[in-house]
């Protein structure tokens, strides 16, 4: 004969198989999404307007960061002319140890950075850099 259930444990095993298909209410991450070719604003000063909730891009739930492209074309290749960008977007990934990484090659450089809150990718890269050796250089003269 078959062991019966007790009713605590059929209630108990409801309730973790509702929740377990209950849609997730965890908030969508919020980026600026914008390209300075088509839009000069993106460049330096994203406007209200450019920032997105990322879940209702293309891949929804999946986008976890922020992304800024900054690409830079030294000189004509291919008929193509010299151009400086900046993109802005929602990111499928990011690495939290590393958010940021360069790239160069013939012609081209390229310097990418992924955030991983709301608005994050408004900010250019040197000023948030800079702000960061600003308060490494107050931490050392505080220590020393």
């Amino acid at each position: 004969m078959a062991p019966q259930l007790q009713p605590a444990a059929l209630a108990a095993a409801a309730f973790f198989l509702t929740l377990a298909t209950l849609p997730s209410t965890t908030s969508a991450i919020r980026c600026y999404e914008c390209n300075s070719a088509t839009n000069t604003e993106c460049d330096s000063n994203p406007q209200p307007e450019m920032l997105k909730n990322c879940s209702d891009q293309s891949k929804g739930s999946k986008y976890t960061a922020c992304r800024k492209i900054d690409e830079n074309v030294d000189f004509e290749v291919n008929g193509l002319p010299a151009v400086k960008r900046v993109v802005r977007m929602c990111a499928v990934e990011g690495e939290p140890d590393r958010p940021c990484y360069y790239k160069a090659g013939f012609g081209g450089r390229v310097n990418v950075c992924h955030c991983f809150e709301d608005g994050c990718n408004s900010a250019s890269v040197p000023a948030a850099a800079l702000g960061l050796a600003a308060v490494g250089v107050l931490l050392a003269l505080r220590v020393a």
